[in-house]
C-alpha cells in the first residue's frame, strides 16, 4: 500500500490533507502506531504514552513533514473517562481565558516528552490532528505552540468536543479546521452557552445588571468552539467555514424524516471510521 497523498506546505483547508490526518488520528488509537504509520502515512512514528492519565499519541516524521497525533478515548481505559469527566472551566496556565480541565491536566502531564518529541524537526511543517478527546488535546496543543513561536502549518480535528469558553475561543492562534461528520454528537459537549440578541429597544430597568449576569455565567459556565468549522453535511456535501448548525434541530428532523430509524446515528457518525 502505498502512503495516501499529502501536500505539506498547503496551510488552507485541503481534503487529502483531511483524508490524510483522519488517518494519522485513526493510527493514534493503535497500540503499536508505528507499522501503521509507516505503512498508511510514509511516516517514521515514535509513539508516547503518560503511565498514569493514559494520554497517548505518536510524533510521525519523514523527509518533508512531521505529524503530532492524539489518541481519543478508549472506552476500557478509566483515566480516558476521568479526563473527560474533569469539565469545569478553568483558568489554567498559558491558555486565555478559561479551558476544560481534564483535557489541560492530561496535556499538561505529557507535554514535556512531546516537546521532547518534536525536538530536531527541522524546518519541517508540523501538522496536528486527532480524533475525539484527541481532537481537544490537539486543539489545545496547537494553541501552547503557536504561543511558544512554533505554530503547526494546520491542526485538522475531527468530532472533537469543546475545550474552552469563548474568550479562550476568541483568543485562539493557531489554524484549525475541525471536521463534524453529520449528526455526530460528541462536538456539542460539553454545554453551549445558549446566545441571544436584542436590538437595545424596550430593555427592561436593570437590562445592564442582567447582561453582567448573563456575561459571567457564559465566562464561567459556558463552552464555545473554536473556528474553522468543516461540516459533513447528512447529504456528503462539504461545507468550509459555515455557521454551526442546530444539532438538536436537524436531528429532531431527520428522526421524523426516517422514522426513528436514525437514532443511533449520533454515535456511528463520531466513528473516525465514518
Amino acid at each position: 500500500m502505498a502512503a495516501l497523498p499529502f501536500h505539506p506546505h498547503e496551510a488552507g483547508f485541503h481534503r487529502e490533507n483531511a483524508l490524510y490526518l483522519a488517518h494519522a488520528a485513526d493510527v493514534a488509537y493503535r497500540r503499536s502506531p508505528e507499522a501503521e504509520a509507516l505503512l498508511r502515512l510514509g511516516l517514521r512514528a515514535t509513539p508516547f504514552v503518560h503511565g498514569v492519565t493514559r494520554t497517548r499519541g505518536y510524533v510521525g516524521v519523514c523527509d518533508t513533514h512531521a505529524v503530532l497525533g492524539f489518541r481519543g478515548s478508549d472506552p476500557v481505559t478509566l483515566p480516558n473517562w476521568i479526563t473527560d469527566s474533569i469539565a469545569p472551566l478553568t483558568v489554567v496556565k498559558p491558555y486565555d481565558g478559561r479551558v476544560h480541565l481534564g483535557f489541560a491536566t492530561a496535556l499538561e502531564q505529557s507535554w514535556d516528552e512531546i516537546c521532547e518529541r518534536l525536538v530536531g524537526l527541522g524546518e519541517r511543517p508540523l501538522f496536528v490532528t486527532g480524533h475525539s478527546l484527541g481532537g481537544a488535546l490537539a486543539k489545545l496543543a496547537a494553541h501552547r505552540l503557536t504561543r511558544l513561536g512554533k505554530a503547526p502549518r494546520a491542526t485538522y480535528t475531527f468530532g472533537a468536543p469543546r475545550v474552552g469558553n469563548r474568550r479562550f475561543c476568541e483568543q485562539y492562534v493557531a489554524t484549525v479546521y475541525r471536521v463534524v461528520n453529520r449528526l455526530d454528537m460528541i462536538p456539542e459537549y460539553p454545554v453551549a452557552a445558549q446566545r441571544t440578541t436584542s436590538s437595545g429597544e424596550n430593555r427592561p430597568v436593570g437590562a445592564g445588571l442582567l447582561d453582567a449576569v448573563k456575561n459571567l455565567a457564559d465566562d464561567v459556565f459556558f463552552y464555545d468552539h473554536v473556528q474553522t468549522l468543516v461540516h459533513i453535511g447528512l447529504d456528503g456535501c462539504l461545507t468550509v467555514g459555515g455557521e454551526a448548525h442546530c444539532w438538536t434541530t436537524t436531528a429532531l428532523a431527520r428522526a421524523v424524516a426516517t422514522r426513528g430509524a436514525s437514532f443511533h446515528e449520533g454515535l456511528t457518525d463520531h466513528l473516525v471510521s465514518n
